[in-house]
């Protein structure tokens, strides 16, 4: 399992309970905390995340994150066929 995807997870399981999670802004800062990688590898696998569009990236001050209806749809997808994103292949 790619690193990068436990980030997007931890993206999930912040939104993943919200009327409205593709729409749920979360700052970078809440993603980093919750994760056991240091914050330059974060920082990779959230534009990782950016360029496979996944995740949107919003440029202010400070930076916002959201989930894509993609992102959101392929978390679902690897939790439904292995029930657990860290543990899938």
């Amino acid at each position: 399992m790619q690193s990068k995807y436990q980030t997007l997870q931890t993206i999930y399981e912040l939104v993943k309970n919200d009327a409205h999670p593709t729409s749920s802004v979360i700052y970078p800062n809440e993603i980093i905390v919750r994760q056991n990688f240091p914050w330059d590898e974060s920082v990779k696998h959230l534009d990782e995340l950016r360029s496979e569009k996944l995740i949107d990236i919003l440029h202010h001050s400070p930076a916002l994150v959201l989930i894509t209806e993609l992102g959101f749809q392929y978390i679902l997808s690897i939790i439904s066929k292995s029930g657990n994103l860290m543990h899938a292949a």
